[in-house]
């Protein structure tokens, strides 16, 4: 379970400890400082992009040489590779009852015989991220894709966002009032080197008088533009559902089965995810299944929701991303508090075999597999709902990514 807890904002600084008598700090400093500017800048590069996300947020802060390389093409890259997991919570989305602040939780296991611990960076709006109403899309190589709730409005706004690097640009979403079943998802293509937000929408009230259309923004160009019929719709996504160059989200067909559906940002094309045959998925009552699609870890996972009867669901892992073969049933939880209505929603695999669990957007879990339950000491309980998805912080730079768009650079 957890070890402790740490807090701090983006950027803030420890205070020194005190010295011990007849210590020469100024000569040790200065001769680390030598050491250091010794070093090749592809060591240095090396060496920052394996530090967890504080400390490395503090050292941009060290010398203008360190704020350069980690400003680096090769870095963000590295980074971006090496970048680990951690959980960010966004405090009840599209209401202001209490703190508007987004919180960053890294997960620190230093060895499977140890618990493991967690550090908490507070992300802030005019620092972060837009001052404005918003809820989490979906994230992608550590930027967030955020929209605000048009309501009666006939345009609504869309906002890409780094919160570690306090930089984001807005995308217009017009007509949206003549937008039926309207979703959205952001994604990149590793071929074009393009970030892209898809939409799709039904042009007609009714939704059978008119196929469902698909539209792209590639951001820099300015322009939305259709790329035809939509041979799958968006539905709710899982806000980290990001792999391979796609977006991946569950779509109900009737109501008793789903699918997991795709689209692929390099092709500009849906798809469908093969599934395990439907014998070897437990789906309890015969609810609809699976129940939710995310990533953990680099891979596709899916779940089959809440099985009513006996008190279980499983966790299945593609463990090859494509093949059909791979799918393997990683975890079958069991002993849960079921009732109607509630979801679970895996968040991350702990080296010890436990699992970071959300319960029904009320509190984050560990489920422990040795005594078949939620651990009673809860990771994180929320006074109001709220919204959590893992997240792969990185330098990625609006600046960098998104020339042509008007770019909003908070601090």
């Amino acid at each position: 379970m957890r070890k402790l807890k740490k807090t701090a904002s983006v950027g803030s600084k420890r205070r020194g400890t005190a010295k011990p008598p007849g210590s020469s700090s100024s000569s040790s400093t200065e001769q680390s400082k030598c050491l250091v500017a010794e070093l090749p800048n592809a060591l240095i590069i090396d060496i920052l992009s394996r530090l967890p996300i504080r400390p490395l947020l503090n050292c941009k802060s060290v010398c203008k040489t360190w704020l350069h390389l980690m400003a680096d093409p090769s870095f963000v890259r590295l980074h971006l590779e090496r970048s680990p997991t951690t959980l960010l919570i966004q405090k009840t989305p599209f209401e202001r009852k209490e703190s508007t602040e987004m919180l960053l939780v890294e997960i620190v296991e230093e060895d499977i015989s140890k618990p493991f611990y967690i550090e908490i960076i507070r992300l802030f709006p005019t620092k972060n991220f837009p001052d404005t109403d918003f809820r989490i899309l979906n994230s992608c190589n550590g930027l967030l894709c955020l929209y605000e709730d048009s309501g009666d409005k006939s345009d609504m706004m869309v906002h890409v966002c780094n919160p570690v690097l306090g930089e984001y640009i807005d995308i217009p979403v017009v007509n949206t009032d003549k937008k039926f079943e309207h979703h959205l998802a952001f994604g990149f293509s590793s071929v074009s080197n393009q970030y892209k937000v898809l939409q799709t929408f039904y042009p007609e009230k009714d939704v059978t008088a008119a196929p469902c259309l698909a539209e792209i923004y590639t951001v820099g160009t300015g322009q939305w533009r259709s790329i035809g019929n939509a041979s799958f719709r968006l539905q709710s996504l899982d806000a980290n559902a990001f792999l391979h160059d796609s977006i991946h989200w569950i779509e109900y067909r009737s109501n008793t089965i789903g699918f997991v559906s795709a689209f692929d940002f390099v092709s500009e094309q849906f798809k469908l995810v093969a599934l395990p045959p439907a014998s070897q998925i437990h789906d309890g009552m015969g609810r609809c299944y699976p129940s939710s699609v995310g990533v953990i870890k680099g891979c596709l996972f899916m779940t089959n929701g809440v099985c009513i009867e006996n008190e279980k669901f499983e966790i299945w892992v593609m463990e090859e991303y494509g093949i059909k073969e791979s799918w393997t049933k990683k975890f079958v939880l069991s002993n849960l508090e079921v009732q109607h209505y509630v979801s679970y929603q895996p968040l991350y695999f702990l080296n010890s075999g436990e699992i970071l669990i959300c319960e029904d957007d009320e509190s984050i879990g560990v489920y422990v597999p040795k005594l078949k339950r939620i651990h009673e000491a809860k990771f994180y309980k929320g006074k109001d709902c709220f919204l959590v998805t893992a997240h792969n912080p990185s330098f990625v730079s609006l600046q960098d990514i998104a020339e042509g768009e008007e770019l909003t650079v908070l601090r």
